[in-house]
């Protein structure tokens, strides 16, 4: 059984219950595409490493355990699906494809990066995140404030980008705005709001627009 395969499943079975109610054998079968006799095979697997309870004739349930694996490999598979389609340009159905195969071998960590780098929506699978964003936590607004709220001398840590047009976030992350990296505030424009923002050690005019999708670390 590859990881690929017992991860297919689980990530279904979420898909089917949302974690709550329990999936018949037959029904899985017909939402993955393949034989009942495949189903039980792993279902018993899964059910072995204490990753789902299953029943014959009732059905199968995740978890807890296999309710946050499950969770984890569908938060990979939106942030892939959201880098392939806002920053790579790729079509849905084409991002879905390959974000199906890609979310097996995306590590934690990098999957983490992505989705602060992007401003990926935040969403009930965020709370099994070794790492949750400000944006995630309860208490963002409270420790991260918009760049375009700091004035001339202040400094600090990008924390998360979020903006509702991808457009956006992928034009700050060509400029340089990625999570983690220092900025300072050169200069504001009293006349437009446009700041002079200095980003790895190059300076950058920012609009008020763009500057109020970036925040900023305030406890860093």
């Amino acid at each position: 059984m590859t990881t690929g395969n017992r991860e297919d499943y689980l990530i279904n079975i979420l898909r089917l219950t949302e974690g709550e109610n329990a999936a018949k054998t037959t029904e899985l079968a017909s939402f993955m595409s393949v034989s009942p006799a495949s189903v039980t095979e792993m279902l018993k697997a899964l059910a072995n490493e204490g990753l789902v309870e299953y029943e014959r004739y009732r059905g199968v349930r995740l978890t807890e355990e296999g309710l946050s694996y499950a969770r984890l490999v569908r938060k990979k598979h939106h942030v892939l699906e959201s880098f392939l389609i806002n920053v790579l340009n790729v079509d849905r159905e084409t991002a879905h494809k390959e974000a199906c195969r890609m979310e097996h071998a995306l590590s934690d960590e990098s999957a983490i990066k992505m989705c602060q780098m992007m401003g990926t929506t935040v969403d009930a699978d965020c709370q099994i995140c070794s790492s949750p964003c400000k944006a995630a936590s309860s208490d963002g607004a409270d420790v991260t404030t918009p760049l375009s709220s700091l004035a001339p001398g202040d400094s600090g840590t990008i924390s998360y980008l979020k903006d509702g047009d991808p457009g956006v976030v992928k034009r700050l992350i060509m400029m340089g705005f990625v999570p983690g990296r220092e900025v300072s505030v050169d200069t504001v424009s009293m006349d437009d709001g446009t700041a002079v923002v200095v980003v790895k050690g190059s300076a950058v005019a920012l609009s008020l627009r763009l500057a109020s999708s970036v925040f900023i670390d305030a406890a860093g």
